[in-house]
């Protein structure tokens, strides 16, 4: 058991359902790479890994934010292997993506010993680039920051000890491993769940935001995100002489979220040509900051086919980078932040492969329609009192195209509804985890 600059971990570690996915490929050769957002907990995730694994298995953890160990690896590869690979069964890198040619130099470890291999990465763009020399010998992951379930462990043990058998895993409903009397039936935890809920769309799931001990230190933790990461690192990523314009157009697609691209718009707004708008957002994309879902059609004529709409992932963020962080009644995008809740759901459930919106030429809009398992599953997200009621829109989607399911998120309770042969559950959002 040898550890280079370990992060500290904390005494109460805070399970994240990443793990489960990961551990069926521990014993396999693959490398396995794990990306996600700066701040997310990918590094306190490794250490977790790392301890686990030491109990059985010789095993190193290094990070390339260190630059004696960097330096060795882009200096001289075999006195890497010889100091860091071979003496041991497993070796952790964290923040991989700080070395030069590392695709290159892992292929060579990965191909000339059996010593297992995890690193982690903090954009998608160099990871991928890791994926030119490494196919077939990596599996790639995910580590978001906490989703809702991992928020309430966080926060109040008991009550997700409590209700834990009740949350709506979408991974088991597309399993048809679906519970049909989800119901929490004393009040008192609704109401606590409802209260939680709205803080997690207000400040998020950034774990030091999560386990900070009042709303000036969230804002503060928030503040130096976007300050060390979406300003200086990005800026850096693209060359940039300044920030404004990048931070410009953050704010402007916070704005958006929900709603399609308007490039035209954005263009006119942040000061940025056409060209820089659509390269500064695949930027943002690439570097876990928002994503965009593209529209379902079968009908050119009748259906959009082109303008994304943008969501962030995570919400806290957003929040931050219009400087608003009100309560519910004192504001008037809470239900962009509901379906924006919806989109990360569906975005972190391993068993959906692809998410759209619905939207006709004569202003017909389901939020999202998800394919899984050969059926296409249109998806509402509302954050209201559900009374049965079925909008205008879903119900044209349910003409046109006969979805055996349909999903409905409310703020209350649990309930279904066959219509028209569809089968539409009605949830409560803050059940509905990945």
């Amino acid at each position: 058991m040898t550890k280079n600059n370990p992060a500290k971990i904390d005494d109460l570690y805070i399970n994240r359902h990443l793990e489960a996915k990961i551990w069926p490929y521990i014993n396999k050769k693959e490398i396995i790479a794990i990306t996600g957002p700066r701040q997310a907990g990918k590094t306190t995730f490794l250490n977790h890994l790392f301890e686990n694994i030491s109990k059985t298995k010789k095993c190193q953890f290094l990070t390339f934010e260190k630059r004696p160990d960097l330096e060795i690896f882009e200096r001289d590869i075999e006195i890497f292997k010889k100091l860091y690979v071979l003496p041991n069964e497993v070796l952790i890198i964290d923040e991989v993506q700080y070395a030069k040619e590392a695709g290159q130099k892992l292929k060579y470890l990965y191909d000339t010993t059996d010593v297992k291999l995890f690193v982690s990465g903090s954009s998608s763009l160099e990871i991928r680039d890791l994926g030119k020399y490494l196919v077939g010998r990596i599996f790639n992951f995910s580590l978001y920051p906490f989703n809702f379930s991992e928020f309430l462990n966080a926060k109040n043990n008991n009550l997700y000890s409590a209700i834990n058998k009740n949350l709506l895993s979408l991974n088991l409903f597309m399993k048809k491993s679906f519970i049909q009397n989800l119901q929490i039936k004393s009040g008192e935890v609704n109401k606590q769940l409802l209260e939680l809920f709205k803080e997690y769309l207000i400040y998020g799931g950034y774990p030091r935001v999560v386990t900070s001990f009042d709303d000036k230190e969230k804002r503060l933790v928030l503040a130096s995100v976007i300050d060390n990461y979406l300003v200086r690192e990005i800026k850096s990523l693209l060359h940039l002489a300044s920030d404004d314009n990048l931070l410009k157009l953050a704010q402007l697609l916070s704005l958006q979220i929900g709603n399609m691209i308007s490039y035209n718009e954005l263009e006119l707004s942040s000061k940025l040509s056409f060209r820089e708008v659509k390269k500064y957002i695949q930027i943002l994309k690439e570097t876990f900051i928002l994503d965009l879902v593209l529209p379902f059609y079968q009908n050119r004529r009748t259906e959009l086919t082109k303008n994304p709409k943008v969501y962030f992932l995570d919400t806290g963020l957003r929040n931050q980078t219009i400087g608003n962080f009100s309560e519910e009644i004192q504001r008037n995008d809470f239900g962009q932040l509901a379906e924006n809740y919806v989109f990360n759901v569906l975005k972190q459930s391993e068993s959906i492969k692809r998410i759209n919106y619905w939207r006709t030429k004569s202003q017909a809009e389901v939020d999202f329609i998800i394919e899984t398992g050969g059926q296409i599953i249109p998806i509402e997200a509302k954050f209201s009192p559900s009374r049965g009621v079925i909008g205008k829109s879903l119900h044209s989607f349910i003409d046109k195209y006969s979805p055996k399911t349909a999903i409905i998120t409310t703020n209350d309770d649990f309930s279904i509804k066959k219509v028209k042969g569809s089968t539409i559950y009605f949830i409560p959002i803050y059940l509905l985890i990945p």
